[in-house]
């Protein structure tokens, strides 16, 4: 009987912690990985720039601010609509719309995102670090 206590005991907490293991969150050591796209009109000439977002990083081309772009990507939980920005800052009323676009995968969930702004300061002030290319 003294034998069976303790490996009663042993038997629960090890069935305590199974469903916890097996029915964990996305882990987050799942790669970013996106192909961000600019399309601009400078100096009267319609521009595509893109770039690769690696998290972490990768060969291939790198984003200029990659450190930066995949914070601020995760502070928003990978809501290109909740990206911070730059708020304080204050734009003119010019208009050059500038659309971005990001394709691909934030932590193994897939992303499929394109938006249209006023201007390229009106892009910045809404998306910070993450088109800044």
């Amino acid at each position: 009987m003294n034998k069976i206590i303790p490996a009663l005991a042993a038997a629960f907490f090890a069935a305590t912690l199974a469903p916890a293991a097996t029915a964990a969150a996305p882990t987050p050591t799942q790669d970013t990985r996106l192909q961000l796209t600019a399309e601009r009109n400078v100096d009267g000439q319609d521009t595509v720039a893109f770039v690769w977002l690696d998290c972490p990083t990768s060969d291939r081309p790198a984003h200029p601010h990659r450190a930066e772009a995949c914070a601020a990507l995760d502070a928003a939980a990978g809501d290109f609509d909740g990206l911070r920005g730059e708020p304080d800052r204050s734009c003119t009323a010019e208009h050059s719309p500038v659309t971005f676009s990001a394709k691909g995968t934030y932590h193994g969930r897939t992303v499929d995102w394109t938006r249209t702004y006023g201007n390229n300061c009106e892009a910045t002030v809404k998306t910070g670090p993450v088109f800044s290319f």
